[in-house]
């Protein structure tokens, strides 16, 4: 070979085959022309060798890949998630592609070992909604399996991520409140993950907005488990005798816990402004008026998408983070 680097030529050379079967094989259509499995291997063991120069690590990426993606997400039953597997998996069948969706369940443990069970079915590529605390498991995996971060991104991490934008979307949710009221809670849970923080943040940017100083006090939060915002709900209107004038949760799961104290303790809906992130069409018909974000799912999950294809691609991607913007849903 003249040159250091390999080319299909040399590849098709050195296995005895010709140029044409070789691209074939890269282009996994070995089996459409009816090219033996034991000529194909005998092609990727030979690129194998030399898969430290970049464009035979390509052409091996797209001959052995399984079109199939790995998704980990939390928990199935939240509304948010559910919401957009369905959108994330009608655009990847669009494509002829299918997901192995998993759930950690909150769990670090069970996320790793999800995680790992991914890569050893040899997905494309992940997309995951951590609960880990530290990117350095998925820079490890994507060196070799591209790994896209959803939802829950991880501080100065060099992975790639996807969410919907929070601060100005929740300041100007609550901004209307704030500004005819001296007092506005917060109850929410888990606000170590960057998704629940921007989401305080611009809750804090939205009282400050309108002059309204925040009490540490209206701040209240949890370590997230089932009925947690119902609990932390109670603990309130125990301290203040009373329910607080307005309430925004983060989340919607929280929201519903929120509701279902409300609807027990018999709170009627004149006595307090409610707002949340996470908008649902069960809000439409809910007893007290609730205002909240809606996130965009179809463009949220046709934003993965086209990420993924970017990475499996090896195109330089334009950002690394994709913050998707939401729109309010107002029922007052």
């Amino acid at each position: 070979m003249a040159s250091n680097k390999l080319k299909i030529n040399d590849i098709a050379r050195l296995a005895g085959v010709s140029a044409t079967t070789v691209s074939h094989i890269f282009n996994k259509r070995d089996k459409k022309y009816r090219i033996s499995p034991q000529t194909r291997q005998r092609v990727l063991s030979i690129a194998e060798k030399y898969r430290d120069q970049s464009h035979i690590h390509q052409y091996l990426v797209k001959a052995n890949s399984t079109n199939t993606i790995g998704v980990i997400v939390p928990d199935m039953s939240n509304s948010f998630f559910s919401m957009f597997l369905h959108h994330l998996e009608a655009c990847f069948r669009q494509k002829n592609i299918q997901l192995l969706i998993t759930c950690s369940h909150y769990n670090k443990e069970v996320e790793l070992k999800v995680a790992q069970n991914l890569v050893e079915r040899k997905v494309d590529a992940m997309i995951v909604v951590t609960s880990l605390d530290s990117d350095l498991f998925y820079v490890d995996i994507n060196q070799n399996t591209p790994v896209l971060l959803f939802d829950r991104y991880l501080k100065d991490t060099t992975l790639p991520f996807i969410t919907s934008e929070a601060l100005q979307s929740v300041a100007d949710l609550i901004k209307p409140y704030a500004e005819k009221l001296d007092e506005f809670y917060f109850i929410g849970c888990d606000i170590q993950l960057t998704s629940i923080q921007a989401r305080l943040k611009g809750f804090k940017q939205g009282l400050e907005s309108v002059g309204l100083k925040v009490d540490s006090d209206w701040l209240v939060s949890d370590d997230y488990c089932p009925n947690k915002g119902y609990q932390l709900l109670k603990n309130v209107h125990q301290k203040l005798g009373r329910v607080p004038k307005a309430i925004f949760t983060p989340s919607g799961n929280l929201l519903q816990e929120v509701l279902s104290y409300l609807v027990e303790a018999k709170i009627d809906p004149k006595q307090i402004y409610l707002c949340s992130y996470d908008y649902n069409s069960y809000l439409d018909y809910c007893y007290y008026p609730i205002d909240a974000i809606e996130q965009d799912f179809e463009k949220m999950a046709l934003t993965c998408v086209n990420v993924i294809d970017d990475l499996l691609n090896f195109k330089e991607l334009k950002h690394q983070a994709f913050f998707i913007q939401p729109k309010i849903i107002r029922h007052r």
